[in-house]
């Protein structure tokens, strides 16, 4: 059994209410059986910076709405989601997700601000925050804008006093901003179109979709003392399984703080039936 495991809410936690909204965003915070929150954000057409996953809300781009306009629409999971998750579970014969994904269809909230969430959120508890912005999304102008806007904000919040760090697949955006804020922690996203080479790129953390993870990487990560996420992207046992064996391997390094160990789930409340872990 490891104590040190870390678990962080998904979009918040979906348990208890749904996906990227404020009250499922704060419960992460508010929770003593939650580490923290892994979320998303991206700019509005004024700038503005928002929790939001997708690049589009009801076919529209995010990036062509201004605030006002996106505070008008609804955010809703999507059916889609909910119908493949409801059969997945059905299919592993486990009734909370199957419950828990079909519930998600009758929920719906606001777009949030991003200030007002990391105003809000317990300086204590880990924020995980993937800043969206493709090369190929985003003009150039377009993107300098949402990285001084991000650093702003982070230095406004206190950065240095949180239990924070940034992750994001544009590598050079995530360097530009740790070379404005360079006590800052940088985060390499790693699926199966990534390299593991950017383990020795000088990131602080490693997210790496948890089927991808071997020794090799593990081994790797501790040496450059960096940091472990690994997301259950929305299949659990599995994921469970390979943070079950994580522990038992590296439970001394994970226990003496040589690898922390986060763990990403959407509910984040049932997990340590899944991860032995003693709080």
């Amino acid at each position: 059994m490891v104590e040190n495991i870390k678990i962080l809410g998904h979009k918040g936690n979906q348990g208890f209410d749904v996906e990227n909204s404020y009250d499922a965003i704060m419960n992460c915070s508010t929770s003593k059986d939650i580490d923290g929150v892994e979320l998303y954000i991206r700019p509005t057409l004024d700038d503005k910076i928002v929790v939001m996953h997708d690049s589009t809300i009801n076919g529209y781009k995010v990036q062509n709405l201004s605030f006002n306009e996106l505070n008008k629409m609804q955010f809703k999971t999507k059916s889609i989601d909910v119908f493949l998750q409801r059969l997945f579970n059905l299919a592993n014969i486990d009734r909370y997700f199957f419950n828990r994904y079909g519930c998600l269809s009758g929920q719906h909230c606001s777009i949030e601000k991003f200030d007002r969430i990391i105003k809000n959120f317990s300086k204590d508890k880990h924020m995980l925050i993937e800043l969206k912005c493709s090369l190929q999304e985003y003009s150039g102008l377009k993107q300098e804008k949402f990285e001084q806007n991000v650093v702003e904000l982070l230095q406004k919040y206190d950065y240095k006093n949180r239990n924070l760090a940034i992750q994001s697949y544009n590598y050079n955006a995530l360097f530009r901003i740790k070379d404005k804020l360079p006590d800052l922690n940088v985060v390499t996203l790693i699926n199966k179109y990534s390299n593991f080479n950017t383990l020795d790129m000088g990131f602080d953390g490693a997210n790496i979709k948890y089927n991808l993870i071997n020794e090799n990487a593990i081994e790797k990560i501790i040496k450059n003392k960096m940091s472990l996420y690994s997301c259950d992207d929305k299949t659990p046992r599995p994921h469970y399984r390979k943070a079950n064996f994580i522990s038992k391997e590296y439970g001394n390094e994970i226990k003496n703080g040589e690898l922390p160990f986060y763990v990403i789930t959407d509910f984040p409340l049932k997990v340590k039936e899944y991860i032995k872990i003693k709080k």
